[in-house]
């Protein structure tokens, strides 16, 4: 296990066993700053849509020129 890994595994273990409470209020302080807010947003987007199929690049340019957005 990398030192990185060994290191989240501390920090969540230690989220997970505190109260109710205390994990809502680191989440705010995580949440109150606007460059991890935006982080922890597209984690969790990811993870909504980490089984859905991937689009081709090419796909997406396509569509986006059709819209007039690109």
């Amino acid at each position: 296990m990398r030192a990185a890994d060994a290191t989240a595994e501390v920090f969540l273990t230690a989220f997970e066993a505190l109260p109710r409470s205390q994990r809502e209020a680191v989440l705010q302080h995580l949440f109150a700053n606007p460059a991890l807010k935006e982080d922890l947003i597209d984690v969790a987007r990811w993870y909504e849509r980490r089984a859905e199929r991937p689009i081709p690049y090419e796909k997406v340019q396509q569509n986006l020129k059709k819209a007039g957005r690109l």
